[in-house]
């Protein structure tokens, strides 16, 4: 079957995502489904539009159980975000799913050349760090910590619907980039049975 709201589905096709995918969430907008996944992307305050993908015909190691583990949260954290009451919510839950996608790509990471430790606790350095493809990424979310930090200590900022949605959107392309990076697809059990 031929999807038209995703590119990299192929007419014939037999592979077919959930209706709850990162991918059917973005196409939707979001909680309102006011935001279209093409309105984000063209918006110049949005976030990083380029970022680690897979060439077609890559092969990538499979994901290690840590960063595997980590990206299910981070699914489970943006589907949670969905039904949040509020933007300031919507936006929290999207934010926290993003932060363990930062996690996924650290443990990923962990053990390869050149990983060497920091002082550092924060989560968008240390990504960027890890995987120089993901510094974009991690310069939009930092960008946003301070919102977060806002909303758990229950200062009042107004968040819109729309910023939410935005925030959401780019949050599940983020997510799909960490499932590009770490190669969670590509897991294949190749032994002889």
């Amino acid at each position: 079957m031929f999807d038209s709201g995703d590119p990299a589905m192929l007419e014939g096709s037999e592979h077919r995502r959930d209706p709850g995918s990162r991918q059917d969430y973005a196409r939707r907008g979001g909680h309102t489904g006011v935001v279209e996944v093409f309105e984000v992307m063209n918006n110049s305050v949005s976030g990083p539009t380029s970022g680690p993908s897979r060439r077609p015909g890559e092969v990538r190691a499979p994901a290690s159980r840590r960063a595997a583990s980590l990206l299910d949260r981070a699914d489970a954290l943006l589907s949670q975000s969905v039904g949040a009451d509020s933007p300031a919510d919507r936006f929290h839950s999207a934010y926290l799913a993003a932060l363990r996608g930062a996690g996924a790509v650290l443990a990923a990471a962990d053990g390869s050349p050149g990983g060497r430790r920091t002082r550092t606790r924060n989560a968008w350095v240390l990504m960027a760090d890890a995987a120089s493809d993901f510094g974009a990424w991690a310069d939009y979310f930092a960008g946003h910590s301070a919102t977060r930090a806002a909303i758990e200590a229950g200062m009042s900022r107004t968040l819109t619907d729309l910023e939410a949605d935005e925030f959401f959107v780019e949050v599940g392309r983020f997510l799909q980039a960490v499932e590009d990076h770490i190669g969670r697809g590509a897991d294949v059990d190749l032994r002889a049975s």
